[in-house]
């Protein structure tokens, strides 16, 4: 009997849609039995992909979350953190980003996209006429870096969305003929425009994946059977639209979508600056337990899981 494949698309969010994805695994896990690590294939975006790299260096769902909360790991978690030299608490949150006007980071994306405007989404063309973020991602990939042990990349499937600017289009690290160690990756799918400086890798300059889809559900192979999305920030507005489009797309293909989104008072949780580490605690505590009844309230839709 064939075994179902998952895959697992962790969305862009900030510091406050890390926590809602902690919040999300966790809920999975304890509440389903589900270990996300174990998901056949891991995609990433912005926040999402931090989570992703954190799963696939060994991290425990339960410890994403007690992570976040400032609480005690539990030994695998805590092993796996003092293995890779990094703190127990939740991870520091880069700042000193200042208001800036000035030039365009990449002036010639737009030229790029009048040539093939249909190869590119606006939101991307967008990134790039920001002038550019002044915040170093040093940390970021310091931190992903020494997570891994210095290896290049996760051995299973790890998908990590960034937009490069000088042709608005979207690189899938781990998937496209584009190489980059896991830290850079991630710190490139990270770099919200304007805010964190544009990542360089192999010449190119990257920044946030979500630049180009809030999720990038739709860079699922077609050949999985069940996909969850923790989506922190497509509940309302233009991601909600696009997040629908990009899962209807893989329905008709006949791959089951299954979304985790905010409700009501996660997003209050959540508040408005999705960068502010404050809101970290009862943010997961909130999105775990609207996780839950989620869960509970979709049945066998999951039993792909096991």
């Amino acid at each position: 009997m064939r075994v179902p494949t998952v895959a697992l698309v962790l969305g862009a969010g900030g510091v406050t849609g890390g926590a809602f994805h902690a919040g999300v695994v966790a809920a999975l896990a304890e509440h389903r039995g589900w270990d996300a690590r174990t998901a056949d294939v891991l995609v990433g975006t912005s926040a999402g992909s931090a989570t992703a790299a954190g799963l696939r260096a060994g991290l425990p769902p339960s410890d994403m979350a007690a992570r976040a909360r400032g609480e005690a790991l539990s030994d695998e978690g805590a092993a796996v953190l003092q293995a890779a030299g990094v703190p127990p608490g939740p991870p520091p949150v880069p700042g000193g980003a200042r208001v800036r006007i000035g030039p365009p980071a990449a002036p010639q994306i737009l030229f790029g996209a009048l040539r093939r405007p249909w190869t590119v989404r606006p939101t991307a063309v967008a990134a790039g006429l920001l002038p550019a973020g002044t915040v170093p991602t040093d940390a970021i990939v310091d931190g992903m870096n020494a997570l891994h042990h210095g290896a290049r990349w996760p051995a299973r499937p790890t998908w990590v969305c960034a937009v490069r600017l000088r042709d608005a289009r979207l690189v899938v690290f781990g998937r496209d003929e584009v190489t980059a160690d896991i830290g850079h990756a991630v710190a490139a799918s990270c770099a919200i425009p304007g805010y964190f400086a544009p990542v360089v890798i192999d010449g190119d300059r990257y920044v946030d994946g979500g630049a180009h889809s809030l999720t990038n559900v739709g860079e699922v192979p077609p050949d999985v059977d069940l996909v969850v999305v923790s989506s922190p920030m497509s509940r309302y507005g233009p991601g909600r639209v696009q997040l629908g489009l990009e899962v209807q797309r893989l329905r008709r293909r006949r791959v089951d979508v299954v979304v985790f989104e905010p409700t009501p008072d996660v997003q209050a949780a959540m508040g408005v600056n999705a960068m502010d580490p404050s809101k970290r605690r009862a943010v997961v505590t909130a999105a775990l337990d609207a996780a839950k009844q989620r869960i509970d309230d979709l049945g066998g839709r999951l039993a792909a899981l096991g």
